[in-house]
């Protein structure tokens, strides 16, 4: 499957709004993980039904569903009835490879973005999908499979240590981004650790034979954290402009040094991207020198032999009267003439410096 675009054919020819999943089942059953909490106490259930969850949406406490499975058609149905969510915004969360957006309606913010994993063994990059929908008391998060991305934010509430506990949904949505855009700068730290130890090997006297393969490699993983995350400076752009206000005037200041941080990544990418350009260039120059190199020693080693060519090419005739032929140190003064001939030129391309 093409790692930049998904599939679309199953959703060929349906209708907008029609429920299909767009990408690979990353686990076997849906699973449902609730928190319910207010300053002075928490719940957490793991529900089998979203009709679990509803006795606890009031607006005296902040509310958590988080779905692992996207997989499930009929659950998220259901979800679209009990929350009042369009088919369209439903669809949206169903395609994985769904660009990073964000979307209000009148009771609802909706947020999907991508969290990013770095497989060391392969050096390449994993992209999960995750929707958030955000209300004024709850924020409802849909995974495409379980991750522990979130478990220290979990821990926290249980803990009640921070501010996590003291704020509504929106606070609650800030630090689950923060995680997420945290984790891309974590992913480009690696990426780029791997980028900046080639160039060295790209001025090595043995360059490895696979380099250019490396560095495709690296670009191409670059170009996937670029496709990304730049779509997320204008999510976060957009959350902080907050014309809608789902985000309190007393949150804003978070979500403003959550743009700082995409922006950091976002320039990192960018970064990264034009190095790697500029090793691939070097790349290249360097590979030409390095012709040019062994042509010029050819062309020297040329330079020696034509003119002693020549001279033994004069006397390798078979002219009967060639005055020289029959002279007593004859081979001697020829062998004279080759060693004169060959120090001449090495001291002319000396003075001349060409080598």
């Amino acid at each position: 499957m093409a790692r930049f675009l998904n599939n679309r054919q199953k959703a060929t020819g349906e209708a907008p709004g029609s429920l299909i999943h767009l990408g690979s089942q990353r686990i076997e059953k849906p699973k449902l993980r609730f928190i319910d909490y207010t300053p002075e106490k928490i719940t957490e259930l793991e529900p089998e039904t979203l009709e679990e969850c509803l006795p606890y949406l009031n607006k005296n406490s902040v509310s958590w569903i988080n779905i692992y499975g996207l997989h499930d058609a009929e659950l998220i149905q259901k979800l679209g009835e009990l929350f009042e969510i369009h088919a369209l915004l439903l669809e949206d969360m169903l395609n994985t490879g769904q660009r990073p957006k964000v979307t209000e309606t009148d009771k609802l913010m909706i947020v999907i973005m991508k969290v990013l994993n770095y497989d060391e063994n392969t050096n390449k990059l994993h992209a999960d999908q995750i929707s958030f929908i955000l209300d004024d008391n709850y924020l409802i998060t849909l995974q495409e499979k379980e991750g522990r991305h979130f478990e220290s934010i979990r821990d926290r509430i249980r803990k009640g240590t921070g501010r996590v506990r003291r704020k509504g949904a929106d606070y609650l949505a800030y630090v689950l981004l923060d995680t997420i855009v945290d984790n891309y700068l974590i992913n480009i730290e690696k990426l780029g650790d791997l980028i900046e130890k080639t160039e060295s090997r790209i001025f090595a006297d043995k360059q490895p034979k696979n380099l250019m393969q490396v560095m495709y490699k690296h670009k191409t993983e670059v170009n996937f954290l670029r496709k990304n995350i730049r779509p997320v400076k204008e999510i976060v752009h957009h959350l902080v402009e907050n014309e809608s206000g789902f985000i309190s005037d007393d949150n804003l200041k978070y979500f403003n040094d959550l743009n700082d941080l995409v922006m950091q990544a976002s320039e990192t990418v960018e970064i990264y991207q034009m190095l790697l350009n500029d090793q691939m260039n070097i790349y290249h120059a360097n590979m030409g020198s390095k012709s040019n190199e062994i042509m010029k020693v050819l062309t020297i080693f040329s330079a020696f032999f034509i003119p002693l060519t020549f001279v033994a090419g004069v006397y390798g005739t078979n002219f009967d009267n060639l005055p020289e032929i029959h002279f007593k140190y004859g081979y001697l003064y020829f062998w004279l003439l080759m060693i004169a001939i060959t120090l001449g030129l090495i001291v002319y391309f000396k003075k001349r410096k060409w080598f």
